[in-house]
């Protein structure tokens, strides 16, 4: 398979996908963008028999991932009572890509809800710390800005400027009926939310001109 290419500013979301999830997967894709970063997600792999290779492929082609093990739990819905391995799974090829080369060019980091409760579910990657944002936006938006605090001229770096493109983006999401994890659906997310940093950035300019 030919090497795929490293994007700098690509951060790939290994999340889980259910209503409950939807604040915080909005709030990740909100802060990234804020940031200057850009969401990859495997909902851009369309069902099919190399659906594994390709998703290796992406995971290869960003710097960072993101990979929230908050929701890694028995199942409530199916005939089938079974824990959720997505997640845990795509952390692996992660991992496995991050010790591929020497020094890495890949950098993954856990997300969890609650503090500790990682070390109990996944041992072995023990001495890692997670990243807490406790179910929350606003957790969830702390978290992006201590993980990726220095990143060089961000269009937004201030929390409330954050969480005002998350809110913006929250009310956007309304005019998606089908639901945010789709891959047109993600798509549309990312570019509404550039639009709101744009809109963000403008009137943060305005506002200083008005004041010189």
């Amino acid at each position: 398979m030919a090497r795929s290419k490293i994007v700098p500013s690509d951060v790939f979301i290994n999340a889980p996908f259910d209503g409950a999830y939807e604040n915080v997967f909005l709030a990740l894709i909100a802060g990234l963008v804020s940031l200057g970063l850009n969401p990859r997600c495997v909902l851009e792999v369309p069902p099919s028999i190399d659906r594994l290779r390709r998703l290796d492929s992406i995971i290869r082609s960003c710097p960072f991932s993101l990979h929230d093990l908050s929701r890694v739990q028995v199942g409530r819905a199916g005939p089938f009572r079974v824990p959720r391995f997505n997640m845990p799974f795509e952390l692996g090829l992660a991992a496995a890509v991050a010790l591929a080369t020497h020094p890495p060019k890949h950098q993954w980091l856990v997300l969890e809800r609650i503090r500790h409760r990682v070390g109990q579910s996944l041992s072995d990657i023990a001495g890692y710390d997670a990243n807490i944002h406790h179910g929350t936006v606003e957790g969830t938006i702390n978290v992006v800005l201590d993980i990726f605090g220095n990143v060089r001229n961000p269009p937004l770096s201030a929390t409330e400027d954050l969480l005002w493109v998350y809110r913006k983006l929250s009310r956007f999401r309304r005019t998606l009926p089908a639901g945010v994890y789709r891959a047109s659906s993600f798509k549309q997310l990312v570019l509404a939310a550039r639009g709101f940093v744009i809109e963000r950035v403008e009137s943060r300019l305005h506002l200083s001109s008005y004041y010189i």
